[in-house]
């Protein structure tokens, strides 16, 4: 059985509209927000209808450039839906996991380069398809507790395309035009990724406009204040008995070099350096992690939803490496050494204000009683008995 589609020029015209619209406000947006996601959205876009362009001036492999189109598209969607995914954390499994549909996705490239029997072509393509849809399905499983209602549309978007792809890949539909594959599997793909990576920007911008109403944000760094990390430690700890599958995990993260870099620098260079510091900590963490500027050049982040210990040690190396970028415009060839105190947050009843603060008084303070033997060490594991005083911090293996 299969399905013949025939546009008229109106179908394509709707279709060319739509897509513009699509691209236009893709670019006001991202200039607005400052998204590069939807500036990448664009861009895509712009590649498609651009080769597909080329594909019909080059008559004699206009079949060839449709087929790897349709192969393209869903691979590059697919690596837009890991990063925004998995921007927490990517993790081995992600990373192998990528790595296979990267190799898929040559392996069905090559085939329809070379020109295989039909057959052979369109079983590898079900198989490819199958693969991408598994490892969308594996993202969102893996990020459920850490990202947005969102992530619906964006697997919207990436499902429909590939579907379309796969259809007219493996010869379950057709169309007799040889640009309509394309412009078809971008029409129904990229509206769903768009309203989704609006929604995430909204998002994103709408909390942080809360923020500074209610007078909970630094005005320096944009991050919050430590009464918002103090109350968000009391709700974590307050929920931490009902939690047997996720654990919650606090970083509080020193500025090793604070005072070399002032001294190399400058006094004046105070702003910039606070700042920069917590650009670095910002993009190294998820949308629901919370990232606050205790004082100086301390600051703390509160993950929640992290499912194991590997987890936990990831996210504190990624902390740790979020320091050693030099890629900023606004402070360039500027090296932060974070040191970064982790506790996992098990405590045994939920604590108070006051208790709370003293708290974290507590845990800062073991910043002076880092190991001698772990002096060039950056990451710090330190449990309920070491910050009461019961006990010797725990050093993680890090460097």
């Amino acid at each position: 059985m299969q399905f013949v589609f025939n546009p008229g020029v109106f179908a394509l015209g709707i279709a060319v509209g739509g897509l513009g619209l699509v691209l236009l406000l893709s670019l006001i947006i991202s200039y607005a927000y400052d998204e590069r996601t939807l500036l990448g959205l664009s861009g895509y876009v712009l590649l498609m209808v651009a080769a597909t362009l080329l594909g019909q001036r080059w008559v004699a492999g206009d079949e060839l450039i449709k087929n790897l189109l349709l192969i393209v598209g869903p691979a590059l969607i697919t690596a837009l839906v890991a990063y925004l995914l998995s921007v927490r954390s990517p993790g081995l499994g992600v990373k192998a996991a990528l790595f296979a549909v990267v190799l898929a996705t040559m392996g069905l490239l090559l085939l329809y380069a070379v020109a295989v029997s039909a057959d052979v072509t369109r079983i590898a393509a079900l198989a490819w398809a199958v693969l991408l849809l598994a490892f969308a399905i594996y993202l969102v499983a893996r990020s459920w507790d850490t990202t947005g209602p969102w992530k619906w549309w964006l697997l919207a978007g990436h499902v429909t395309g590939l579907i379309t792809s796969a259809s007219l890949l493996t010869g379950f539909a057709d169309v007799q035009s040889t640009y309509w594959p394309v412009v078809l599997m971008i029409l129904v793909q990229v509206p769903p990724i768009y309203l989704s990576l609006v929604w995430r920007s909204r998002l994103l911008n709408e909390s942080r406009l809360r923020s500074l109403s209610a007078n909970v944000t630094d005005p320096l760094t944009g991050l919050a204040t430590t009464m918002v990390l103090v109350e968000r430690l009391m709700r974590v700890t307050s929920r931490t008995a009902q939690q047997t599958n996720s654990r919650n995990a606090l970083f509080v993260i020193e500025v090793q070099n604070w005072q070399a870099l002032l001294n190399e620098m400058g006094t004046e260079f105070n702003e910039k350096l606070l700042l920069e510091a917590a650009m670095r900590l910002r993009r190294a963490i998820g949308d629901n992690d919370l990232a606050a500027r205790i004082s100086g050049g301390r600051f703390a982040v509160v993950a929640q939803g992290l499912r194991s210990e590997e987890e936990v040690n990831a996210l504190a190396t990624r902390l740790v490496v979020s320091g050693l970028r030099i890629d900023s415009p606004l402070l360039e060839r500027v090296e932060f050494r974070f040191r970064v105190l982790v506790s996992q947050l098990k405590i045994d009843k939920p604590m108070a204000l006051r208790e709370t603060h003293d708290w974290l008084d507590r845990l800062t303070g073991q910043f002076l009683h880092w190991p001698r033997t772990h002096r060039s060490r950056s990451i710090l594991a330190v449990g309920e008995n070491d910050i009461n005083g019961r006990g010797s911090p725990i050093a993680e293996a890090a460097s």
